[in-house]
C-alpha cells in the first residue's frame, strides 16, 4: 500500500492509507447514535479520524499504540481537518515501517550532541563537571537521550527532541547568567542540561511517542532524580550543599504544583530555569504551530485548547529562522540553526508549552504541558 502522509491530506480527498492510533473514544451522538473518534499519527503530523458506521464492533478491534489501515474521506470541520473512515483493518507490527509514523527532530543530533559537550567543557564548578561527565562517559544512557522525544504530544515531540530541548534551554540559561551576574551559572547551566533527563525513562516510542509504566506512575522529575541521585552517589566528595540545590533545580522546573512541580522553585536559580525551559517549549510549539499554515486567506489559526486561545499568523509569510552569533558566549552558547522553516520532516503540533494547562503530578496527563 502506498502511504499518504498526513501533511498530504486535502479536503474532499479519498484515502486509503495506514496510520498509527494514539487514542480512542467510543461516543454517543445527541440522538443516541454511536461513533468512534481516534487520533491518528504519521511523521508528519496528526489527524482525527471518525467512525459512524458499525462504530461499537470496529471500536474493540482497532488497537490502540498499534497500526491501522484505513479508507476514508478528508473533511474539514470547524477549520480543521479530520478522516470520515470508512473501512478499518488492524496492522500487524511487522507489517509496517516505524519510520513512517515517528516523527524525526530535523536538526542534527550529532551536532546538538557535540553542542552539548562544548557547554559541558565550559563549567567552571569541579564537582559539577565530574557530575556532568559521568553521564557523558554513561554509554547507554546517552543513546537513550539522544534518541528520546520531549513530550508525548506538546513541545519537542518527535525522536531527537529531548537533546533539541536541552540544548536549547542550557543556552538560554548561559545567556540569562551573563545577563544576571549574581547567578550561579554552573548551577544553572547544569539545571538546564538535567532538568528532562528522566524523560529517558517517561516516554517510550516505538511505532508512536507514548508513556511507559514507571513514566505514568512516577514521572519525569522523580526518575530524572534518581538517575542524578544514582550519579552523585557514585562521585567521592560531592558538596551536599550543591547537590541538594541542583536536585531543587529539577523538582521544581515546572514552577506550580497544578503543573507538574513537585515544589515550586525556591533559589533565583529555579526560577530562572523554570521561566526558561516555559519559553523554549513555548517557542518550539508556536513556530511549528505557524509552520503548518492553514487555509489560504485565513489569519488566525483554530482554536488551540492547550493555549486557551487563537493565535494570529498574520497575512506575510514567516521570515527565515537565522542562527545568532552575537549573543553568544564564546563557542559555548552559539546559536544553532535547530528548525528548518518549511520542513517536511517537521510534525504538526497538538498542545502548548510547559505551562500550557494545568496537569497532575508524575507524570504530567497528555493534558499537560509536558514541559
Amino acid at each position: 500500500m502506498s502511504k499518504t502522509f498526513i501533511s498530504e491530506l486535502k479536503p474532499n480527498q479519498e484515502v486509503v492509507s495506514t496510520f498509527v492510533v494514539t487514542e480512542k473514544q467510543l461516543r454517543t451522538t445527541r440522538t443516541g447514535s454511536s461513533f468512534v473518534t481516534l487520533r491518528l499519527v504519521d511523521r508528519t503530523g496528526e489527524v482525527v479520524g471518525r467512525i459512524w458506521e458499525n462504530a461499537q464492533t470496529l471500536e474493540e478491534t482497532i488497537p490502540v499504540g498499534g497500526a491501522i489501515s484505513v479508507k476514508g474521506r478528508c473533511e474539514t470541520y470547524k477549520g480543521e481537518m479530520q478522516l470520515n473512515i470508512q473501512q478499518v483493518t488492524p496492522l500487524d507490527r511487522r507489517d509496517v515501517d516505524p519510520s513512517d509514523f515517528l516523527p524525526v527532530c530535523p536538526a542534527d543530533p550529532t551536532a546538538l550532541l557535540q553542542q552539548l559537550k562544548r557547554i559541558v567543557a565550559s563549567l567552571k564548578s569541579p564537582p559539577l563537571r565530574r557530575l556532568m561527565q559521568a553521564i557523558l562517559d554513561d554509554r547507554s544512557l546517552m543513546e537513550r537521550f539522544k534518541r528520546a522525544p520531549a513530550a508525548k504530544s506538546m513541545h519537542h515531540a518527535y525522536v531527537g527532541g529531548l537533546l533539541e530541548h536541552t540544548v536549547s534551554v542550557a543556552m538560554l540559561a548561559s545567556l540569562a547568567a551573563k545577563h544576571y551576574p549574581s547567578l550561579d551559572r554552573d548551577l544553572l547551566v547544569v539545571g538546564a542540561l538535567l532538568h528532562d533527563i528522566g524523560k529517558v525513562d517517561e516516554l517510550t516510542s516505538d511505532l508512536a511517542i507514548d508513556y511507559s509504566d514507571s513514566g505514568r506512575l512516577l514521572g519525569h522529575m522523580i526518575l530524572g532524580l534518581q538517575i542524578i541521585e544514582e550519579k552523585i552517589r557514585s562521585l567521592s566528595g560531592f558538596p551536599v550543599e550543591q547537590a541538594l540545590v541542583l536536585k531543587h533545580l529539577i523538582l521544581s522546573h515546572h514552577g506550580e504544583h497544578e503543573f507538574g512541580a513537585v515544589k515550586p522553585p525556591m533559589t533565583r536559580e529555579a526560577f530562572v530555569l523554570h521561566f526558561i525551559d516555559d519559553l523554549d517549549a513555548k517557542m518550539n510549539t508556536l513556530t511549528r504551530l505557524l509552520e503548518q499554515g492553514g487555509d489560504e486567506g485565513r489569519a488566525w489559526t483554530a482554536y488551540q485548547p492547550a493555549l486557551q486561545r487563537f493565535i494570529y499568523r498574520g497575512t506575510a509569510p514567516l521570515p527565515e529562522s537565522s542562527p545568532r552569533e552575537d549573543a553568544a558566549e564564546d563557542a559555548v552558547v552559539q546559536q544553532l540553526r535547530l528548525w528548518n522553516v518549511g520542513s517536511t520532516q517537521r510534525p504538526v503540533p497538538s498542545g502548548a508549552g510547559s505551562t500550557g494547562a494545568p496537569a497532575g503530578t508524575a507524570p504530567e496527563s497528555e493534558k499537560s504541558a509536558e514541559s
